[in-house]
């Protein structure tokens, strides 16, 4: 898949290699040999014949598992991205669980090109490839059940994690996995009408509400390395000031705190955890030269904005007439005051 643009459904999916067990639908992407260990972790005694960089993972048990590269920040981008690919797989909600990715450019975000998270891009960058990969995945598995009980695949309908055939011939998903790994991916699934979700848009029980309201979620703040330090800093007062002194004394006396630093921006405290950090960040004095914005104020900023409000401003466009258009014209001016100088600086 392109790093740059969104790629194209033709080169979009890649069919795995036969899996005993699994049933595997993922990027055309360089395979690794980090991926296909973590895929060996995840499916322990399978083969890994697959591309290990898949987004979605169908077991023998029936358990579907979506791989997401994007970050849970709160904003449940894990259900919306396992929605996306549970709804054209036709999958049973109860049986979908989700991972998170490894972080490597195969989870790019295909609209800004790297892996990241922000800007409500997860949906927007991933509607349509999360759900190929699901719509890919069971005509795969339409397609093996029919081969199966040698019937037309136009008489096969899929429903809550089973592919059902015409005289009440029925399979889990879960059966079908190591037939319909053997086939190629289809090159062009067909997506559903928005008119037939039954998952997307639906009251359904969120997957990842447990693990947040237990505790067990891991965000990026909860990340643990060795030797890994917090940062708390003290930054300017203005923009552009720069630091005279700094007396560190109190702060580096705080149990945990290890280092102060001057850095362009101000003055940062590490320690061995967010509270030292913090506590050592309040404990240090920090004297500034503030430089030509030092007599900048909130009040100050209000009266430059209005008085700018008064002059002609750049028309980007000019359409139709707004006097004609609006007849009834509301104002309402909103301010949010902040505080120039922190209690530590001086």
């Amino acid at each position: 898949m392109s790093t740059n643009a969104f790629t194209t459904r033709r080169d979009f999916l890649k069919g795995s290699a036969a899996a005993t067990g699994s049933l595997v639908i993922g990027f055309t992407l360089p395979v690794s040999s980090r991926f296909a260990q973590a895929a060996a972790a995840a499916m322990p005694g399978q083969a890994t014949g697959f591309a290990p960089n898949a987004f979605l993972r169908i077991a023998a048990d029936g358990q579907v598992t979506v791989i997401c590269g994007l970050s849970e920040m709160g904003q449940g981008v894990h259900m919306g991205i396992a929605s996306l690919v549970a709804e054209e797989l036709d999958a049973d909600w109860k049986s979908v669980k989700l991972e998170q990715a490894p972080v490597d450019k195969a989870y790019n975000n295909p609209l800004f090109g790297m892996q990241a998270t922000g800007g409500s891009t997860a949906i927007r960058g991933h509607y349509e490839p999360m759900r190929l990969a699901g719509a890919a995945a069971r005509e795969m598995l339409v397609t093996a059940a029919a081969g199966q009980w040698g019937v037309d695949v136009a008489s096969c309908r899929t429903q809550d994690g089973r592919v059902m055939g015409p005289d009440g011939k029925s399979a889990g998903y879960g059966e079908l996995v190591a037939a319909a790994s053997k086939l190629p991916v289809p090159q062009h699934p067909s997506l559903k009408d928005p008119k037939d979700f039954r998952i997307l848009g639906k009251g359904l029980t969120r997957i990842d509400t447990p693990a947040k309201v237990n505790g067990s979620a891991g965000f990026g703040i909860d990340v643990k390395l060795p030797g890994l330090l917090t940062a708390v800093m003290v930054h300017a007062p203005v923009p552009g000031a720069k630091v005279i002194a700094v007396d560190d004394a109190a702060a580096r006396a705080i149990p945990g705190v290890k280092q102060v630093v001057r850095i362009p921006q101000g003055v940062a405290v590490l320690a061995d955890g967010y509270w030292p950090a913090l506590k050592g960040r309040d404990a240090l004095v920090v004297k500034w030269d503030e430089g030509a914005l030092g007599s900048l104020s909130s009040e100050g900023i209000s009266k430059l904005l209005t008085e700018a409000t008064k002059k002609p401003g750049a028309v980007a466009r000019n359409e139709g007439d707004v006097s004609v258009a609006v007849t009834t014209t509301v104002e309402a001016v909103y301010e949010a005051p902040t505080s120039r100088t922190p209690a530590w600086s001086q």
